[in-house]
């Protein structure tokens, strides 16, 4: 049962990292409304870190591709993260 706690908040974790760099390059991304809002990135973050796919707000420099991609992989690793490392 601690294995799902500790995977269920390195997700929590991964998405508010990841909002937070989001927020930093705001200007980097395509925003339908033009209003910069942490909701947005919210969003953005979590159907990236849930396998759903991207929302309506999406990268479009190389920067940011690059930090979605990353947080893409780290969403993929995160079985061989919470179960290798956190068991040891």
């Amino acid at each position: 049962m601690k294995l799902v706690f500790r995977s269920f908040f390195f997700h929590i974790l991964c998405i508010i990292v990841f909002t937070i760099i989001y927020l930093q390059i705001p200007y980097d991304f395509h925003m339908p409304n033009k209003d910069i809002c942490y909701i947005d990135f919210l969003l953005l973050t979590t159907t990236v870190q849930v396998g759903v796919g991207l929302s309506e707000t999406y990268p479009l420099t190389f920067r940011s591709k690059l930090f979605v991609t990353i947080q893409q992989w780290i969403m993929l690793l995160t079985h061989i993260i919470t179960i290798y490392i956190f068991t040891l």
